[in-house]
């Protein structure tokens, strides 16, 4: 007899088994000291800083700057005056300082404002334990604020606008003459080599800190380049003091969030984790792509912008410009006033012993070691110059001098100088005789030529 097989019992059903997330972990919420100060250098610099970057913006930007610098330049001086009781001068005149009286009352009224908006802020938003979007917005604001001025000053040096050659008259003139930016002028601008080795260190940082993933290096190149210039600033009383510094403090700024990775690899030697480069808010793909082709065009603008400046300063002012038809330095070999020659005697107060011809400038020494200085525009033809009062569009002619050559070695300047007729006969002299000009580089050395 067969016996059939058992029939197998359907399986019980299973209950599916859902797997657990662990919940992500929430970031630790800042310290009370971290977020008043954040909030305080975000206020700060904002102030400091806006309209950055809308002046690069066609039609808008330059009515925008101007609306908002005439605006700073009403109430600075009425706050400076009115509430901090300041009664020195304060002048809103261009002059080439950036350490005038103004300059240090504006940063007073930033850090005043910066202190009642950190207030009003905390006030307002006193719940909030972090501010890590609007710390990733500011650090990237402060990337593009810093690379700005950082590839400009980099771009004059490379091109050797900033720091030209010392001129003639500064070869004339006694060290002990010298201002301390007068000779550091003078040092910066005598080795194309040395502006070549500043200015590429100060490109290459500025062009690092267009990249996040490069910012901290290139916030390091910075501290190490901005160190050295506020330093020469500072002790060679050159008037740029809070500009440098306040570029030297943006580069620390971008250093903070991995000072602790640095101290880890550079001071305590331990091992550290790489850190996060993503954003803390997500874009959606179409603002992302818009978002670099305007980071594209920006950097591609600011390349061209810089390179063609500086090149176009260099040629126009730099050591590539050609040197003025008449320039050169000059010995008065003899000097003709109202029809009567003046002997060379040292006490006398009108004769000329020496002439230097800039490109913009002519230096009269004169026998009692006073130095005159006048503007001065090449005359019709080549064949006069203009001494001028003033300098721009206030500049007026004083002077006109007609230049003759009787021969190949002398110069004949003609005209009325101070109400007196002047004959002035001159012979150039050679200027590669000067140890500044002629020495030159030398990799062998057998003894140290220090003169």
């Amino acid at each position: 007899m067969t016996t059939a097989a058992p029939i197998p019992s359907a399986p019980e059903p299973v209950a599916p088994v859902t797997p657990t997330v662990a919940p992500e972990p929430s970031l630790p919420p800042w310290s009370l000291a971290k977020r008043l100060g954040f909030r305080f250098v975000c206020a700060y610099v904002l102030l400091y800083a806006f309209p950055f970057p809308v002046y690069v913006v066609p039609v808008v930007g330059a009515p925008i700057s101007e609306a908002v610098s005439d605006f700073w330049n009403l109430v600075v001086p009425w706050v400076t005056r009115n509430v901090a009781g300041y009664q020195g001068e304060l002048s809103l005149a261009q002059t080439g300082s950036g350490d005038k009286a103004i300059d240090y009352a504006q940063t007073a009224v930033f850090l005043a404002l910066a202190l009642v908006a950190t207030g009003v802020w905390s006030l307002v938003d006193r719940r909030r334990p972090r501010h890590e979007k609007a710390h990733a917005l500011l650090h990237l604001y402060v990337r593009y604020l810093l690379a700005v001025p950082m590839l400009g000053y980099g771009f004059s040096k490379v091109f050797k606008s900033q720091f030209p050659m010392a001129s003639v008259e500064r070869l004339t003139q006694s060290l002990g003459d010298f201002s301390p930016m007068g000779l550091l002028w003078t040092f910066m601008g005598h080795s194309p080599g040395y502006n070549l080795f500043t200015g590429g260190a100060e490109v290459l940082g500025g062009l690092l800190l267009l990249a996040r993933r490069t910012t901290t290096l290139g916030a390091l190149v910075v501290i190490g380049v901005m160190s050295n210039v506020v330093a020469l600033n500072f002790f060679y009383d050159v008037p740029v003091k809070l500009y440098s510094t306040q570029l030297l403090l943006f580069a620390v700024f971008l250093t903070l969030p991995d000072l602790r990775r640095l101290a880890n690899v550079f001071v305590l030697n331990r091992a550290t984790q790489p850190a996060s480069l993503e954003l803390p808010f997500t874009l959606s793909p179409r603002v992302l792509w818009a978002s670099r082709a305007v980071k594209v065009l920006f950097i591609g603008w600011l390349l061209h912008n810089n390179i063609t400046r500086g090149h176009e300063r260099y040629t126009q002012w730099g050591d590539g410009a050609p040197p003025p038809p008449f320039g050169g330095l000059y010995k008065v070999e003899s000097f003709t006033r109202d029809g009567q020659e003046l002997p060379p005697l040292l006490t006398d107060p009108h004769r000329w012993r020496a002439v230097s011809v800039g490109r913009n400038v002519v230096a009269a020494r004169l026998m009692n070691d006073v130095r005159r200085y006048f503007p001065v525009k090449e005359g019709e033809a080549g064949k006069s110059i203009l001494l001028m009062s003033g300098r721009g569009d206030d500049a007026k002619p004083v002077a006109t001098l007609k230049r003759e050559s009787p021969d190949a070695e002398h110069f004949v300047l003609e005209g009325e100088v101070d109400g007196a007729k002047v004959h002035v006969r001159l012979k150039p002299v050679d200027i590669s005789n000067f140890e500044l000009r002629g020495r030159g580089f030398h990799w062998v050395q057998e003894k140290p030529y220090n003169r």
